[in-house]
């Protein structure tokens, strides 16, 4: 996608399910609704070509939010917040345990013992809660959610849509901007 269009990526940080404890909890469905879900990530997921797992907790991401802060200012944080979702969605981790996060900024080539003091001093915590409660006044209401212009996608999304969605924001821009005299 970005070969195909010039697009500015910019990460904000969505708490999905405040309040999970650090140690994770089990997903609070029924086993019905659960099935539904995974049913419909899976196809999307196998028609993209995506590996994911079958996810049975929630973990609290806040501290993976500040250590992927953390990743921009020290490296790769595209790098790091992919290996973060992959630890999630397919390797189903506790992405709150520093000790997850530090395996997962050395296998980037990150300064692990560095991204375990800026967790332990809560350094980014308050960039964090600025992007949470910018997401919150933006009325995100799951993730991932995706903004072009004035338009917002929320959900995993066959690559068509986002085509779709690019090509009306940028139509509309294009139909907006000033022509020269």
């Amino acid at each position: 996608m970005r070969q195909a269009y010039d697009l500015q990526v910019e990460h904000c940080a969505f708490e999905l399910h405040p309040g999970i404890p650090m140690e994770g909890q089990p997903v609070p469905w029924s086993p019905q609704r659960l099935a539904a879900a995974r049913s419909q990530f899976e196809q999307v997921a196998a028609a993209e070509g995506l590996e994911y797992g079958a996810r049975t907790h929630w973990y609290n991401s806040v501290p993976a939010h500040q250590a992927a802060l953390w990743a921009d200012q020290n490296g790769d944080g595209e790098a790091f917040r992919r290996a973060v979702y992959r630890a999630y969605f397919v390797d189903g981790l506790n992405i709150a345990s520093t000790d997850v996060l530090v395996r997962l900024a050395e296998d980037a080539g990150l300064a692990s013992s560095e991204l375990r003091a800026a967790l332990a001093d809560g350094r980014f915590r308050g960039r964090v809660e600025e992007q949470f409660e910018f997401a919150r006044a933006a009325e995100v209401t799951g993730v991932p959610a995706y903004v072009a212009g004035r338009y917002m996608m929320v959900g995993a999304q066959p690559y068509e849509v986002f085509q779709r969605l690019i090509d009306t924001a940028q139509a509309e821009n294009d139909a907006q901007a000033p022509s020269p005299p």
